[in-house]
């Protein structure tokens, strides 16, 4: 399924398909915007058990990662590639996008409203207009705000996104499960 879905609007820049199972899909995409948006829609289709809100919630969050690995890593150029694998267990679902790019720090992102301080949230606004920059700059707190946990590499060109859907189970350590 996964492989004809993204192959009936086959594009100039094809999308390669690495792994298509039913729990693990992953990807190599072009650094476009137009691949991102396909792979945005597929991938959210897969989630037709999860509640609307939930699913919306989720797909905004790995849309907003997937643009920023596109374009801040990626520079929207069609040669270069960022991998994309979806996860999906019962209790778990989990994005991990690595982007071409040399990453990037928290501390050096004024015109991105993650870090912003808390009596000014959207400073990164003004910043964005003097550097002349679309309106923006919220994906990582959108991101941040929906997941369970959001882990980056050192380098920070790559990201894990993890919603559990139950809760974890608790580990018991009494001497009857250790027997």
């Amino acid at each position: 399924m996964p492989r004809r879905a993204l192959k009936q609007n086959a594009s100039p820049q094809p999308i390669e398909v690495i792994s298509a199972s039913k729990h693990w899909v992953e990807l190599l995409i072009p650094c476009t915007r137009e691949a991102a948006e396909r792979v945005h829609s597929f991938l959210t289709n897969l989630e037709v058990d999860l509640p609307n809100d939930l699913r919306d919630a989720i797909g905004s969050a790995f849309r907003e990662l997937l643009l920023n690995a596109v374009e801040w890593g990626g520079k929207l150029d069609p040669k270069r590639k960022v991998r994309i694998a979806y996860v999906r267990s019962s209790r778990i679902l989990l994005y991990r996008l690595a982007d071409p790019g040399s990453g990037f720090h928290f501390e050096g992102l004024a015109h991105a409203a993650i870090g912003q301080p808390t009596d000014e949230p959207v400073a990164h606004v003004s910043v964005r207009d003097q550097l002349g920059m679309r309106p923006g700059g919220f994906g990582i707190v959108i991101s941040r705000s929906t997941a369970d946990e959001l882990l980056y590499n050192e380098a920070q060109n790559e990201v894990i996104f993890i919603k559990y859907l139950t809760a974890r189970p608790a580990v018991s350590l009494t001497a009857e499960s250790s027997s």
